[in-house]
């Protein structure tokens, strides 16, 4: 019997910069590649969007919620407005395949389409280790936190029996949703993130890109990507860097993203006497040009899922200095790929960068090791592939 041919959604929560929206790029991006009729949906619109446009890919937004869940009939309205959208949505591109990214309790609103004829086939990927519902997802509400947290962990438990299967991009998040979702084992497949390593090469303008910067062509450059938020621990490496900075004037660190914290953290470069040092770039479009002008990467994290960022500045051939937090631990070889130190730990931290800077041709080691173990490992190519073989596998299923 011939397969079902798949039209694919991946559905995102927003179209922001960061790491599970470049996910969805390149996911998209190979699947059309592949042949897969593929679109893209989001809740809320963003700037990679327009990455997405330039590749030929379709984008949809959905309307926006206009009430909090405490204005219950609002909330069921702005519910019920934004489930016809998505159903329309998935009439004129006649999807049989939905991708979910980033949506929490739309989600279960997302699984609701499946009724009555159990088409489209939904997958919920879990992109984070620590992915229940935590504080700084809801700012001034801290009262609802914990009724929220014991909803969702009911809904996700409940639903478990009818969403089609769980993508975790690690083996600890796979076991992270096993214990605290418990859905049959079967359901949950391990799909580690992978890099297009074609936007990831050496041969750039390294003087040129220092020389934009306002740097030495001479200069020596770490670079740290990632959202400006507490879960990062960039206020770790600020730490941790000073008194390494201070002897070593020819090092720059380059802090590439935006968010909450960008002005405390400023200003504990700052009160450091670092502004010199600790450069604040904002959200950049040319991060793959970035990290090839770079020498170092430093990803300073409390905790992650599988970080994109790390697989990027593998792939470009760096050094790297990683806490040692889930997904850092499964991509890294330490010793081999780099480094590997404690999450929260200035003076480790600190101990890491003198070594890595101690030991330049170690380090050159590292960084073409790096680059070798995500070609083999952690390549779009391969990601995609096995996605395409869940989704047959559970539409043959279904057939």
């Amino acid at each position: 019997m011939q397969d079902e041919p798949i039209r694919a959604m991946q559905l995102i929560g927003n179209l922001d910069i960061g790491g599970a929206q470049e996910v969805v790029r390149t996911l998209a991006e190979y699947l059309v590649e592949c042949g897969i009729p593929t679109v893209v949906v989001a809740m809320r619109d963003g700037p990679v969007r327009g990455e997405i446009e330039r590749l030929g890919i379709p984008v949809e937004i959905l309307p926006g919620r206009r009430h909090s869940i405490l204005s219950f009939l609002g909330y069921l309205k702005d519910m019920l407005r934004i489930r016809g959208a998505l159903r329309a949505l998935v009439k004129k591109h006649r999807i049989n395949i939905i991708q979910t990214h980033l949506l929490r309790s739309l989600d279960f609103l997302v699984l609701s389409l499946r009724f009555p004829t159990g088409k489209p086939l939904v997958f919920w990927t879990v992109h984070n280790y620590n992915f229940a519902l935590r504080a700084d997802q809801l700012p001034g509400q801290l009262w609802l936190l914990k009724p929220k947290q014991l909803t969702h962990s009911f809904l996700y438990r409940l639903a478990s029996r009818w969403v089609n299967g769980f993508i975790a991009v690690s083996e600890d998040v796979g076991a992270a949703i096993a214990e605290t979702i418990g859905p049959k084992r079967e359901k949950i497949a391990v799909i580690s993130n992978g890099v297009d390593v074609r936007r990831y090469r050496r041969d750039v303008d390294r003087q040129g890109i220092r020389q934009e910067l306002g740097l030495p062509e001479d200069a020596r450059l770490a670079s740290v990507v990632g959202t400006l938020k507490e879960q990062k621990g960039h206020r770790y490496l600020i730490e941790a860097a000073a008194p390494v900075l201070v002897r070593r004037p020819g090092l720059h660190i380059l802090i590439i993203g935006d968010g909450v914290l960008g002005p405390a953290l400023q200003a504990q470069a700052r009160e450091a006497g670092l502004e010199g040092q600790i450069h604040f770039l904002g959200n950049r479009s040319d991060v793959p040009e970035l990290l090839a002008a770079s020498d170092y990467f430093i990803l300073p994290s409390l905790w992650e899922g599988l970080p994109m960022a790390l697989i990027e500045a593998m792939a470009s051939g760096l050094p790297i200095i990683a806490t040692d937090v889930s997904g850092a631990r499964q991509v890294m070889d330490s010793g081999e790929t780099g480094i590997l130190v404690p999450p929260g730990n200035a003076d480790e931290l600190r101990n890491a960068i003198v070594q890595m800077l101690a030991n330049p041709l170690k380090a050159q080691a590292m960084g073409a090791a790096a680059r070798r173990h995500v070609e083999a490992a952690y390549s779009a190519q391969k990601q995609v592939s096995e996605h395409m073989a869940l989704y047959k596998r559970e539409l043959r299923g279904l057939g």
